[in-house]
């Protein structure tokens, strides 16, 4: 048996345990990410650099051209902080790479590829072979599936949960929900993504037969946005 199949089974066990979980088995399944140190040269002051993205929002197959107004550097690069190169190894860590920006008339141009999962992803600036590391809460990617930003917003990831299962065909209620740590290979911003595993049922039927159970990951739409649905699926990573 490989790898990838003792995997599967040992999620699909984890799922099946979901229906176990009672009303308000709230977790806070702390998620770490690590990201690179900011430091901020003299000469530099995000909130004087204008990054303008060809597109706010992408798909998981299209790239995105960036444009950088404002900045004073010899050199500079990009990259997305808590992104996957998708060269790398399925279930493994690679930090996505930094892509060389080249400055035409005034503006520094590059292409940002799409990393493997979906999200939002805060863009980070290395400027001057790396003496000078910049980022801001407003320079963010948005990689989602096509209407993902139509769907309804919450105050919090929970209620996002919960509006999803309120929506699902059958007149279905939320048994319980827990929240999920994270993969060691997944570095997404925890403040702006949450995972879940959920057990539902229809209201009709309270038999525990009638569960049935799935994760969830919601979004945040920026550091002080409100919350929505990214992905449902029946693995964390399918």
């Amino acid at each position: 048996m490989s790898k990838r199949e003792r995997w599967v089974i040992a999620q699909a066990s984890l799922l099946v345990a979901v229906v176990a979980l009672t009303l308000g088995s709230e977790a806070a399944g702390a998620a770490k990410a690590s990201f690179a140190s900011t430091r901020f040269g003299t000469q530099q002051r995000p909130a004087l650099i204008q990054v303008t993205l060809s597109s706010p929002v992408i798909d998981l197959y299209h790239s995105d051209l960036i444009a950088v107004r404002g900045l004073k550097a010899r050199t500079a690069q990009v990259r997305l902080l808590g992104a996957i190169d998708r060269r790398g190894l399925a279930y493994e860590w690679t930090p996505y790479p930094w892509r060389r920006l080249r400055l035409l008339r005034g503006r520094w141009h590059g292409l940002l590829l799409p990393p493997p999962l979906l999200g939002i992803y805060q863009q980070q600036l290395r400027v001057d072979n790396g003496r000078t590391l910049l980022t801001s809460t407003r320079w963010l990617l948005r990689v989602f599936r096509p209407r993902t930003q139509s769907r309804q917003s919450y105050p919090s990831a929970t209620a996002a949960v919960r509006g999803y299962v309120a929506h699902l065909a059958g007149s279905q209620h939320l048994v319980a929900v827990k929240q999920w740590p994270l993969a060691s290979f997944d570095h997404r911003d925890p403040r702006l993504h949450r995972l879940f595993v959920i057990a539902y049922a229809p209201r009709s039927d309270r038999g525990l037969d009638a569960r049935r159970g799935l994760f969830v990951t919601t979004v945040r739409d920026g550091f002080h946005g409100r919350w929505r649905l990214l992905d449902a699926t029946t693995q964390p990573y399918d």
